[in-house]
């Protein structure tokens, strides 16, 4: 046997590789190979394509030809008798041919077994363990046996490929089918890529086609069916670990595999199950993550599958979706993307690693903590924008399952906008914020600055089966019966995409950023609480100081609420770095532009903002206006509100004049909103738009375009004094200091416009043109100045009465529960004093402001009396008896200067110093009136306010005249004498002059005296009936007989003073002719 083996086959396969290789280094023959010689060989290459290389020398014949040494420059044994080899340089080729052209006499089998062991890392030779690049490679024990059984030759091809798959992934490194199956793919993916083939290309590239075809359908068995490599059926999908690697990495999901799985979906309901399932594991993963972890392959695994359209469609389609029974505080974690918008700053865990220690780091620490973690919000929020977008544009279907994921967010989180909110039972905040975010992003398209699109926003859109469900809201102006009634008419048609995201937005801004700023308000005021809670229980550790037991049981209580003080501290930062984000907030404002356009144009039907605004808004509203939900009221007013008075600087002078339309517009026209805190809300975002946002700045964002705006000098003014009248009754539990705060916020606005005289024009000629609103207007002024007043000097006499007692000694004889009432009151008045000055000077401020430009509005007879009534109450308590109860210690704590309250007093008297019915009023005031209080002005002007001269000859001039009015009117008091008890007003016991009948009591009073009483309480002071004054009847028989009673008396009076003349003359001439006969 051994004599008749040819050379060939006396070496063995390494050797003729071996020698192939070193004979192209020293210069090949022309001769090639057998290709059996060639490529048998699972090593011959690694990828899918073997480079074409230089043709390889045939074996050597001889034993000199058998050594290859001679030909790497090597000296051969003489001995032989043979000449050395020589070896030919050859001139280097101009381009080296390119590697990837395979030997030109491999057949296409031969060909395609090199490639099939090189995709799939497998051999036929039992006992080869690596490929020539060093790579492990299977033994196919069972596919050998079954080509030797069937007498064909030990090459792969894609006849036998799928049993070969099958075995090699059964013994696949680490019991992984899928994870290597995958690895296949990709190289034969690269392969296909490469387009690198000789000879039959087409034949070829059939060839590695099929071999993908089957390692994806294998890769979905390992999937679906991992028991058929002899696996147990893992409860976690295999395509998981896999997305969660870089798409180009050895072992992750790549382009190729996703293009080829998509293509599959029609045919293999697994495929797409498989890809589903993968999602659906994703989510789970990162519902146990938050921002401090690695979330970010997760999102962008998710993203990877969702750039294909088919896969975004059918992972919409998944169980996990949106399913209808989850409770509110389950979405974010058991919806399919309820984990990628979960994560947020605003999770506590977060919020810590932010600001660990927070009561303990200055301000600078935490804005760049705040700076940080927006950086990181706004990439994550990116990502989030990125998903459903590409979700909205893979499908119509699609784009309909999102909208119905983000109805279900919102319809479930009613409660987040409750009185008290269980924090427990809805959707966290940052959960929302993020929803709300992704919203505004998808409305960027048709939010353009030429509202352009803003007709497409379809006002019937709550009448269509609406995803929005405003069944329980509470309306704009409409009871629940009337709106029930108007949303059981259906409105025809079909709902655009416009509309839907549109009051999908406005909705999220209610439940997500708007909810979240209420509770940042609600956080700040309950860790002040928590505080003083510490404090007093930090009072108390001397109770458990003797008993170890307790007193470390007393610790432990301490460390635990100071650590509950610190996480609220850090959610409190935190939620403020999110909602100070000027980049969502600006997105934000532009949305809210385009419903602050679209309200007024439902609320005044004119075609804005191509028409220029019209006030008054017509008598008849809107139904559709009056039955929207009111949260678009209040979205509006509560947005801005937190932006103007905290980044105004991001507002931009087009935003600015809605702004101002919006307030203005339901200012002027309060009627159309039934909330007064939406309304005060408007008010709010005036009032903090003229305050300075900068250092620099002395004016506020909208302060230049409420001084120079033609349409606020039209409507403004009138707007503000109107909601100053209606603030008397909020109908609130709080709507006593409600209206303080309201009327504060007011001035402080006319203020900042006073400036331009243009409006001080334009009140004069409202006033005239309306007297009833203003003197409605004036008293109201007259109410606050009174009652502050009035509570803020009876609290300095009080301060000064009980300061004194503390000091004497019957304090002192009293027991410890006497004495800590006594000081407990003296530091309510204390509070209270306070409290009450500051409100003192804003109202004495209005008041000077505007007697000096209205005057006569403030002597209009409904209001005089008790202007002269309240002025002269409050001069003698500055300047009479009374005033030595105000000297207290420290006045300058409660901003309290006597002498300055005094100027104010006396600039309102010389504001009115002319018009005579004033001084009649001063005349009249029975009760506070005093010569001596003028003098004593005089005085304490002249020597301590300094004042300056004209004023103070003003003022005496105006004592004189009230002087001298007083002696007339006690004279004629005199003359008249007591009217009949008939003639008599029976609630301030004058005589009337235009008598009139309260229909419901039927009582007679003077038209005068129900006009001030109706004033301020709209119902009969004698049975408490609702009442106005176009319903008082004149009493035309008592008037007349009154005017002759005054007639008869005039007559009398004129007979008696006659008589008293002529007694008086003929006494005279009498006397005189007497004394002349006595002469």
């Amino acid at each position: 046997m051994a004599d008749s083996t040819s050379p060939d086959s006396a070496m063995s396969d390494a050797d003729k590789i071996r020698a192939k290789r070193l004979a192209k280094l020293g210069g090949g023959s022309k001769t090639t190979s057998p290709p059996s010689a060639a490529c048998t060989d699972s090593t011959a290459a690694n990828t899918p394509m073997a480079s074409k290389q230089e043709p390889a020398r045939s074996p050597p014949t001889s034993k000199s030809e058998a050594n290859p040494f001679p030909q790497l420059g090597m000296k051969e044994d003489t001995a032989s008798g043979k000449a050395p080899v020589q070896i030919k340089i050859r001139p280097k080729p101009e381009a080296p041919r390119p590697r990837s052209r395979t030997r030109e006499s491999e057949s296409l089998n031969v060909w395609q077994d090199r490639n099939m062991r090189a995709i799939f890392r497998v051999t036929l030779r039992e006992g080869e363990r690596r490929d020539s690049h060093g790579h492990s490679v299977t033994f196919l024990a069972s596919t050998k046996e079954d080509l030797e059984e069937s007498s064909q030759p030990l090459l792969l091809d894609t006849e036998i490929l799928e049993g070969a798959i099958t075995e090699a992934a059964s013994k696949a490194p680490g019991g992984k089918p899928f994870e290597y199956l995958l690895s296949c793919f990709k190289r034969v993916s690269r392969g296909l890529r490469t387009d690198r083939f000789d000879g039959d290309v087409d034949a070829k590239r059939n060839v590695l086609k099929e071999a993908q075809r089957l390692c994806m359908s294998y890769c979905i068995f390992a999937v679906t069916m991992p028991e058929m490599f002899g696996e147990e059926v893992s409860p976690v999908n295999p395509l998981v670990d896999h997305l969660l690697q870089e798409p180009e990495s050895d072992n992750g999901i790549c382009t190729d595999f996703l293009t080829e799985a998509t293509n599959r979906m029609a045919e293999d309901d697994g495929m797409k199950e498989a890809l589903i399932g993968a999602a659906e594991e994703l989510s789970r993963r990162l519902v146990t993550l938050d921002l401090n972890a690695n979330y970010r392959n997760h999102v962008v695994g998710l993203r990877n599958l969702l750039r294909f359209k088919e896969i975004a469609a059918a992972i919409t389609e998944s169980s996990m979706w949106a399913p209808k029974h989850l409770e509110p505080q389950d979405i974010e974690t058991q919806t399919l993307l309820g984990p990628f918008f979960r994560l947020s700053p605003m999770q506590t865990a977060v919020a810590k690693n932010y600001f660990s220690a927070p009561k303990t780091r200055d301000r600078n620490f935490i804005a760049n903590a705040q700076n940080a973690l927006r950086m990181t919000l706004r990439e994550h929020q990116d990502q989030l924008s990125l998903l459903a977008d590409t979700i909205v544009r893979s499908s119509p279907a699609a784009r309909e399952r999102l909208l119905d994921w983000f109805a279900l967010c919102v319809n479930k989180n009613h409660k987040k906008r409750a009185m008290r909110v269980d924090y427990k039972t809805v959707s966290s905040d940052g959960f929302m914020i993020n929803v709300t975010n992704v919203l505004d992003r998808l409305c960027d398209p048709f939010i353009d600055a030429q509202f352009g699109k803003i007709e497409k926003i379809d006002v019937d859109y709550l009448r269509r089966q609406p995803r929005v469900d405003i069944g329980e809201e509470t309306k704009i102006n409409a009871d629940q019966k009337t709106s029930d009634a108007f949303y059981e008419k259906k409105a025809d048609g079909a709902s655009n995409f416009i509309s839907e995201i549109f009051f999908l937005t406005v909705a999220a801004h209610h439940y997500g950023t708007e909810a979240a700023q209420e509770r940042h308000s609600t956080m700040k005021k309950s860790v002040k609480r928590y505080e003083q809670d510490l404090v007093q229980m930090e009072g108390e550790r001397g109770k458990y100081a003797g008993d170890p037991r307790y007193l470390a049981r007393f610790e432990q209580a301490v460390s635990k609420y100071k650590e509950q003080i610190d996480d609220t501290w850090s959610m409190i930062h935190a939620t403020y770095g999110v909602l100070c984000d000027d980049v969502s907030q600006a997105r934000s404002m532009q949305f809210m532009r385009y419903v602050i356009v679209w309200i007024l144009r439902l609320a005044s039907g004119q075609n804005l903002p191509k028409e220029a605004l019209k006030l008054p808004l017509p008598e008849q509203q809107p139904e559709v206006f009056r039955c929207l939900p009111e949260y678009f009221l209040e979205d509006i007013v509560d947005n801005f509100k937190f932006i103007v008075g905290n980044i105004p600087h991001i507002i931009t002078p087009q935003q600015s004049e809605e702004i101002l339309q919006i307030c203005v517009t339901f200012l002027r026209n309060t009627e159309y909103v039934k909330n007064p805190g939406v309304k005060s809300g408007l008010v709010t975002i005036l009032f903090y738009g003229i305050q300075p946002y900068s250092r620099s700045s002395s004016r506020g964002v909208l302060s230049d375009l409420l001084i120079g705006s033609s349409f606020a000098h039209k409507h403004l003014l009138r707007a503000l004094m109107k909601f100053y009248i209606e603030a008397e009754s909020t109908g609130t539990h709080t709507q006593f200091y409600d209206k303080y705060n309201i009327r504060f916020e007011i001035f402080q606005v006319i203020k900042c416009i006073w400036v331009n005289t243009l409006y001080r024009e334009n009140l004069a000629k409202e006033a005239a043109a309306n007297t009833d609103f203003f003197v409605q207007f004036v008293n109201m002024i007259l109410n606050d100045v009174t009652f502050v007043l009035d509570e803020s000097l009876s609290a300095f006499t009080k301060i000064h009465d009980l300061t004194v007692e503390l000091a004497g000694p019957e304090f002192a004889a009293m027991n410890d529960e006497q004495k800590k009432e006594r000081t407990e009151l003296l530091e309510d008045q204390k509070g209270k004093a306070k409290s009450y000055m500051g409100l003192t000077r804003e109202s004495m401020e209005t008041l000077i402001l505007f007697t000096e430009a209205l005057p006569e509005a403030f002597t209009m007879s409904q209001v005089v009396q008790r202007l002269a009534d309240m002025l002269g109450y409050n001069l003698d308590y500055l300047v009479g008896d009374r005033r030595k109860g105000l000297r207290i210690a420290n006045p300058e704590e409660y901003k309290f200067d006597p002498k300055a309250l005094l100027q104010d007093l006396v600039k309102v008297y010389l504001n009115l110093s002319t018009k005579s019915r004033f001084v009649d009023a001063i005349a009249r005031d029975g009760r506070s009136y005093k010569p001596a209080n003028f003098a004593e002005a005089a005085r304490i002007m002249t020597q301590k306010v300094y004042m300056a001269p004209e004023e103070i000859h003003g003022w005496n001039k105006l004592g004189d005249r009230v002087a001298a009015r007083c002696l007339e009117i006690a004279q004629e008091e005199e003359d008249f004498g007591e009217p009949p008890d008939e003639f008599t007003d029976p609630l301030m016991a004058i005589l009337m002059s235009d008598p009139v009948v309260l229909p419901a009591s039927k009582q007679v009073v003077d038209r005068a005296t129900i006009q001030s009483h109706l004033l301020n309480d709209p119902t009969d002071p004698f049975n408490r009936a609702p009442l106005k004054l176009e319903d008082v009847v004149p009493d035309v028989e008592l008037k007349r007989r009154i005017d002759g009673w005054k007639l008869e008396r005039l007559d009398a009076i004129r007979a008696e003073k006659a008589a008293a003349v002529a007694i008086a003359a003929g006494a005279g001439v009498g006397q005189e002719a007497m004394d002349t006969t006595l002469g």
